[in-house]
């Protein structure tokens, strides 16, 4: 579960070509890009995923917390949202929904809720009607909630996600881009157990 501090903006400018920090490319962290961890993190994992996807469900459950306490508390990671919304229009939905959240600091807090009352890919779990009612449950001001969610303001965000996500071969959600300081980068495809993330931190961090 999503538990360090989350942020939106991002400090840092300087661009390193296709791969990088933040400037241009299918890795760019915007002002938009949520952001778990600290601004000052060596290490960016990418994770493109969809709320629908049950893989990214286990990986929410059984990765994502030895990530967060290991290595995004302890500064040596940040972890970046990349949408990847493949399962259809509930995906996006939920994907708007999170970023409406997200304008009232509650994005993560949002992904968190979207995990941990995920169904059955399509099967409405995912509806507007329901996303609204998880924007009430987080008691968030559901005045600016529901003109931002009903703005469609994200929709060339989330587009260009999954279009950065199919720059970089994913075809399937999870995907990770693990990038380091020096622009060495190393993908992890699925619900890899925490091993690979510890080992791929590892391996980029050193250049």
């Amino acid at each position: 579960m999503a538990s360090a501090a989350g942020y939106f903006a991002f400090s840092e400018t300087q661009s390193k070509g296709n791969a990088t920090l933040s400037g241009s490319g299918p890795l760019l962290i915007s002002s938009v890009t949520p952001v778990l961890g600290s601004a000052s993190a060596p290490v960016a994992i990418f994770e493109f995923g969809d709320f629908q996807c049950t893989y990214c469900h286990q990986w929410f459950l059984n990765t994502e917390p030895q990530v967060i306490q290991n290595l995004v508390n302890t500064g040596k990671a940040k972890l970046v949202w990349k949408d990847f919304d493949y399962y259809g229009p509930d995906s996006t939905s939920a994907s708007e929904a999170a970023y409406a959240a997200g304008e009232q600091g509650k994005y993560w807090q949002f992904y968190d809720y979207l995990y941990s009352h995920q169904g059955t890919p399509n099967s409405g779990w995912a509806s507007r009607a329901n996303l609204v009612s998880f924007a009430q449950s987080l008691g968030l001001n559901m005045t600016q909630f529901n003109l931002s969610f009903n703005s469609g303001k994200y929709d060339s965000l989330i587009k260009n996600n999954f279009a950065d996500g199919q720059k970089l071969g994913a075809n399937g959600t999870p995907m990770f881009v693990v990038l380091g300081p020096n622009d060495k980068t190393v993908q992890i495809v699925g619900a890899q157990p925490y091993s690979a993330f510890e080992a791929a931190v590892n391996s980029v961090a050193g250049g």
